[in-house]
């Protein structure tokens, strides 16, 4: 089964909400408020290097906890959102598969158009047209990441905290 993914609302503009869609063989949708973006970002900024690839994991996340339950025989396209960055958020969403689950669908990248049903699902959740099927919390997507054993937003001084 073909199922293309589509974004509304881009992760840097923490003003507004993001919303990511997957249609055809289903219809499933994803949101992060703003607010819950400035706190992710923030704590991503402090326990991360590079610093600018936050916004390549809470995409990579989202897809995720949009697709997890897929199959290894589905085929996902996804929309090209960040030209020149698939790589890495393909890199990223195979950590998270193998971490979290067991089967890892078939990962491509394309350009969705606006006669997309994932563009339509995407864009009538940004608009408050349709509700969305998941709403997410920087604290969910923050433990895809890291060890409860981290403290987010500040990094540890002691040598022996970080064992």
């Amino acid at each position: 089964m073909k199922n293309q993914i589509d974004q509304s609302g881009k992760i840097e503009n923490t003003s507004k909400l993001t919303v990511v869609a997957v249609a055809n063989g289903v219809s499933k949708s994803i949101v992060i408020k703003g607010v819950e973006k400035r706190k992710l970002i923030s704590a991503m900024k402090s326990l991360d290097y590079p610093k600018t690839n936050y916004v390549y994991k809470i995409f990579a996340a989202l897809m995720f906890l949009l697709i997890r339950k897929f199959n290894k025989n589905e085929i996902i396209f996804i929309d090209r959102e960040y030209p020149g960055h698939e790589s890495v958020i393909k890199d990223i969403l195979i950590w998270l598969f193998s971490k979290k689950s067991s089967s890892l669908p078939q990962i491509n990248f394309s350009l969705i158009g606006k006669d997309s049903p994932a563009h339509h699902l995407a864009i009538s959740v940004f608009r408050s047209e349709s509700k969305p099927d998941l709403v997410t919390s920087a604290n969910e997507i923050l433990r895809l990441f890291y060890t409860p054993r981290q403290k987010l937003g500040r990094r540890s001084r002691s040598r022996r905290d970080n064992l």
